[in-house]
């Protein structure tokens, strides 16, 4: 009989948004938020009020498996994110208060073969993706 997977313990909120970004928008793996902005807004500019926190907890509350983590080939590090936009509608991009404060869950994605960033990875995080042979795309 086989043992189910247990669900990947992220270490990092901000690094599990990001590798969200590709299962849920870029790899429709995992069903991205689609609660109370997208359903109650009346016009794509209006944005529901709190529910950028109702996109928050659904994220954190989201299972991730480490089978779908090994379909994670690609990422991208960028202000732009559409899951960004769930989580903080009102959020410019311009400040890094979705920045990862430690990236050792996409450091150690298995598949990983590619990051595009808007900008600089931090200098330790992309000698550590090179030293795995990951390519990293300045966009």
């Amino acid at each position: 009989m086989e043992t189910p997977e247990e669900p990947y313990d992220f270490a990092d909120q901000n690094a599990k948004l990001i590798v969200l970004e590709a299962l849920c928008y870029d790899l429709d793996v995992l069903e991205p938020y689609a609660g109370a902005a997208h359903e109650d807004a009346e016009d794509e500019d209006e944005v529901v009020e709190g529910s950028g926190q109702l996109a928050r907890e659904y994220y954190e509350d989201l299972e991730v498996l480490p089978s779908q983590l090994a379909l994670v080939t690609q990422l991208t590090v960028d202000g732009d994110l559409q899951i960004y936009g769930d989580v903080d509608p009102d959020w410019s991009g311009d400040d890094d208060r979705h920045d990862p404060l430690t990236w050792s869950d996409i450091v150690e994605l298995p598949a990983l073969e590619t990051v595009w960033t808007s900008a600089p990875l931090p200098a330790h995080v992309d000698a550590e993706l090179r030293a795995k042979g990951v390519t990293i795309e300045t966009t």
